[in-house]
């Protein structure tokens, strides 16, 4: 890709560098995060999910361990994992790398982060898990999560809000239109966590 630039944007290795650098100093994850800071949008409710990205073979071409790549192996091969919180609007909040064999209620913490403060935060089954409900409340957010079947205890869950949760499938398809995406083709997870940071501001700036 860098080696198809067009002539005007300079020599692609030095593209390429500048990008590397901005990415290893979380340039794109601080700008995500002044949109958030700056947009009026309502923070009342989060949405937390997970999406898998298939990891190309050229990715797995290094002589990095899978754990420093962040790859796991599945059913499909190596995978790789987008730990996401959107807002209301399914704009993404925090974005998070993680293998592709890693459940996703493992993650969850760091996605969502300590701000939560009068959020209500949204999720699936996969993350009725009490140390995610504990975690959440004890950081002032409210827990809207649809208990297990295996729950011996009646937990609250409001259905009609529950509605709201294909908005983070939505964010996942949008920024999977981008082939870098959809696709991961970088060796380097701060590379590839940079493609798709990249492909959320521009979900904020043109939709």
């Amino acid at each position: 890709m860098w080696n198809q630039l067009p002539e005007r944007y300079g020599k692609w290795n030095s593209v390429w560098r500048c990008y590397r650098r901005w990415c290893a100093k979380g340039l794109w994850g601080y700008i995500l995060a002044r949109l958030n800071d700056e947009a009026p949008t309502d923070e009342a409710l989060l949405i937390l999910d997970a999406s898998h990205m298939k990891v190309h073979q050229d990715a797995t071409r290094t002589s990095q361990t899978s754990e420093d790549q962040l790859l796991g192996k599945t059913k499909g091969g190596r995978n790789t994992k987008l730990s996401a919180v959107v807002n209301a609007q399914g704009k993404a909040k925090h974005l998070v790398l993680v293998p592709g064999n890693q459940h996703d209620s493992k993650s969850a913490k760091e996605t969502l982060g300590e701000a939560l403060s009068g959020s209500t935060v949204l999720a699936d089954k996969g993350y009725d898990t009490d140390e995610i409900r504990d975690f959440i409340e004890q950081h002032g957010g409210i827990v809207n999560i649809p208990p297990k079947s295996n729950r011996v205890e009646v937990l609250p869950y409001d259905k009609e809000l529950g509605k709201k949760r294909p908005r983070i499938e939505n964010f996942f398809c949008r920024i999977k239109s981008y082939r870098r995406v959809a696709t991961r083709y970088d060796k380097l997870p701060e590379t590839y966590l940079g493609f798709v940071t990249l492909s959320a501001i521009a979900d904020w700036v043109l939709f």
